[in-house]
């Protein structure tokens, strides 16, 4: 019997470039057959709140939800803009929209759960995050369920 192939993404940066990571190695897994379960830390969980979450691709100011090195900065505006506008053309969806649309496909294979830790610092409660997360869970569940997988940080 072949075992399941699991994917577990730490998602720790809100960053625009970090979350587009997020959903192209997600889609990608899940595309493939694997179960992918993602890990909300620090700015990734608040990259997650219900009125955050639009914002990330929505500036054209790279120092608003980027990280990267000063003198990328130029790239980083491109980046952005043409994100944007494959948003507006529909070649896109946005980041949200699309992992809702993968949580629908894949239901059974696909977890989003939030640190309690990130949680409680950031006065973060279930009901304030996208209706996507399934659950707070801590990093030894998240490491148990993705074991013998991949683990990915973000």
């Amino acid at each position: 019997m072949e075992q399941e192939r699991k994917l577990g993404i730490v998602v720790q940066s809100g960053a625009a470039n970090r979350i587009c990571c997020v959903v192209v190695y997600s889609a990608s897994a899940l595309a493939s057959g694997w179960k992918v379960v993602l890990h909300l830390v620090n700015e990734g969980l608040i990259a997650f709140r219900k009125d955050t979450a639009k914002k990330v691709w929505a500036s054209l100011n790279p120092k608003d939800f980027s990280v990267y090195p000063s003198y990328y900065a130029p790239n980083v505006e491109v980046f952005l803009k043409n994100l944007q506008e494959f948003i507006k053309s529909g070649k896109f969806q946005d980041w949200p929209d699309y992992l809702t649309m993968l949580k629908k496909e894949y239901p059974d294979r696909f977890r989003i759960y939030a640190c309690p830790i990130a949680a409680a610092a950031y006065n973060i409660k279930k009901e304030d995050l996208l209706d996507i997360v399934d659950e707070i869970k801590g990093g030894e569940s998240f490491l148990e369920e993705v074991y013998p997988g991949v683990v990915m940080v973000f």
